[in-house]
């Protein structure tokens, strides 16, 4: 059962192949300005969680390599157990050098890079951590005697110590200078893409930030920092106090913030159906393409009646994957039902537990479903679907008087002739033949089943 989303396979070939979002215009446009700007340079890719940054930076670094441009990938959330940044992020740059298959720079330059990395790296804030522990004691001496073991002498060889951590930093960039040279002029700079820096913890986070700021300012490279700054600025006000200025903080490093487009949510659904291996559900399933091509619309639909951000949508289908995990293969799913339940009990758990007690408020829910929305969701396809199978647990042959009363709105309808062939009337129809169809099968729409599942689900709290 999949419920962390999965990676979109990334043609090398075909970048786009499986571009859901339709981001192939951004990364082709970004792509022009990022290729041929002066560096050095900090950009971020800005976008809420869960909007397929990962797999925009992907997409585009595969697109990049089909243009035959170099570029480097580094995911820092997949480091920041490291102590210090730069060591992780040089790791990364090694291992492009390395495929550059050129040993005198292997053996050379670059080697002397790596071995001025443990003076670098030594960060004040070892020191600052030891000294937050002094308690009672001298602080004098105390602070004497840390800062002495920092610096491997006494507190007055501080100075030199620094003088040696400048030069050496001095050293280290002009080698990495000389190194991005080996591009030619064929490609002006190295891009290097930064991954899900909003997900690491604050203190590396901003340790990373200052050493891409004081090391790699350096001609040619271009850092593209993939990140939700909301969430980068909060993580930011944990280490600096809830009244730190974090944006005018991350001002200092981002020269360029360009904001992803927003994807359509049909889009979003269909991509998020994939993430989470709700299709491999319904591939094995007998009317699962049916079922698929309603749970999307259905989806899509509820994403407008209840204004869905990109993340509201994203915990629905994970809830709903939830759910189809217990549903044996062979099992009717009526997943319009399904799905108007799981949000109805989220939105409105009143009218819900109304309606689980006493079906015969059908209308009331389909009113209430329908609040907002423009005709053309009315009276669409999968909004039938919805009222049909809310309207059918009614359906009981010894006493269907309900029945009858909740169709008589929609059987009037079709007795309009001016209604004939209009949208109104075809989608009167469905929900007609919906509502009834289940019994006809030789089957019923059985609430307990799916609201045990339901119910189940409430008492699983999902982290997003």
């Amino acid at each position: 059962m999949q419920i962390k989303t999965k990676d979109i396979p990334i043609d090398l070939e075909n970048p786009f192949k499986h571009d859901l979002l339709d981001r192939k215009t951004e990364i082709e446009n970004i792509s022009s300005i990022v290729t041929s700007i002066s560096a050095p340079l900090v950009m971020t890719i800005d976008s809420p969680w869960g909007t397929g940054k990962t797999t925009f930076i992907k997409m585009w670094r595969a697109h990049l390599e089909s243009q035959g441009v170099t570029s480097i990938y580094f995911n820092a959330w997949e480091s920041d157990y490291a102590e210090d940044p730069l060591v992780a992020l040089v790791a990364e740059l090694d291992r492009w050098v390395k495929s550059l298959d050129n040993p005198s720079l292997t053996e050379g330059a670059w080697k002397k890079a790596k071995a001025l990395l443990p003076g670098i790296a030594k960060s004040a804030a070892v020191t600052a951590a030891k000294v937050a522990t002094f308690g009672g004691l001298d602080i004098e001496k105390e602070y004497e005697k840390v800062t002495a073991d920092f610096v491997g002498g006494t507190v007055n060889d501080l100075v030199d110590s620094f003088n040696v951590q400048s030069s050496a930093i001095h050293q280290f960039k002009k080698i990495v200078e000389d190194t991005i040279s080996v591009l030619g002029n064929e490609q002006k700079n190295l891009l290097i893409f930064v991954d899900e820096l909003d997900r690491c913890r604050p203190t590396y986070a901003i340790e990373l930030l200052e050493r891409i700021k004081h090391l790699f300012n350096i001609d040619r490279i271009v850092f593209v920092l993939s990140t939700d700054i909301e969430q980068l600025s909060h993580s930011i006000c944990a280490v600096y106090g809830n009244n730190f200025n974090a944006r005018g903080y991350l001002q200092r490093f981002i020269d360029i913030d360009y904001s992803l487009k927003e994807p359509e949510n049909k889009n979003y659904i269909n991509s998020l159906i994939h993430s989470l291996s709700i299709d491999d559900y319904f591939s094995n399933r007998r009317e699962g393409r049916y079922e698929e091509e309603h749970l999307v619309d259905c989806c899509n639909i509820f994403s407008t009646r209840f204004d869905l951000s990109l993340r509201g949508i994203n915990l629905l289908l994970t809830r709903v994957r939830l759910i189809l995990s217990s549903v044996p293969s062979n099992h009717y799913l009526y997943e319009p039902l399904l799905i108007s339940l799981v949000v109805i009990r989220e939105h409105n758990p009143e009218l819900y537990t109304r309606y689980i007690n006493d079906p015969k408020i059908a209308d009331e829910v389909i009113v209430y479903l329908a609040k907002g929305l423009p005709s053309s969701d009315l009276n669409s396809f999968p909004f039938s679907l919805i009222s049909g199978y809310l309207i059918a647990p009614n359906l009981d042959f010894s006493n269907d008087s309900r029945f009858k009363e909740l169709l008589a709105p929609y059987e009037k309808i079709m007795a309009d002739e001016s209604h004939k062939n209009s949208d109104l009337g075809y989608a009167a129809d469905k929900v007609i033949r919906v509502a009834g169809s289940t019994n006809g099968m030789g089957r019923s729409v059985n609430l307990k089943t799916s609201t045990e599942r339901i119910e189940l689900l409430h008492r699983i709290k999902i982290e997003q």
